[in-house]
């Protein structure tokens, strides 16, 4: 059997923000969902992303629909949010 990859554990921030992100949200509905301070926030979230347990998506007004954005943004105030099935699992199982 292979040996599972062990991640750091969640901290209360992130669990609140994977807590927060069964639908998608914005980045101001998710503040006000977690009560987290903006800079922290945009700190859990970069982590968050980075790590593959949150996307990043954008709304193109042109197609008017979302569209998944790969490369974590500079200023994730404009952008919306969901957790991925890996941090939804994350989440649950901690």
């Amino acid at each position: 059997m292979p040996v599972e990859y062990q991640r750091v554990p969640l901290s209360p921030e992130e669990d609140a923000i994977l807590d927060a992100l069964h639908f998608l949200l914005s980045f101001e509905e998710l503040q006000a969902e977690t009560g987290l301070e903006k800079n922290q926030l945009q700190t859990c979230l970069r982590h968050l992303v980075e790590s593959g347990d949150v996307q990043v998506w954008v709304w193109l007004p042109e197609k008017n629909d979302y569209q998944a954005v790969e490369q974590v943004p500079q200023h994730l105030e404009s952008h919306h949010f969901l957790a991925t099935k890996e941090g939804l699992f994350r989440h649950h199982s901690s």
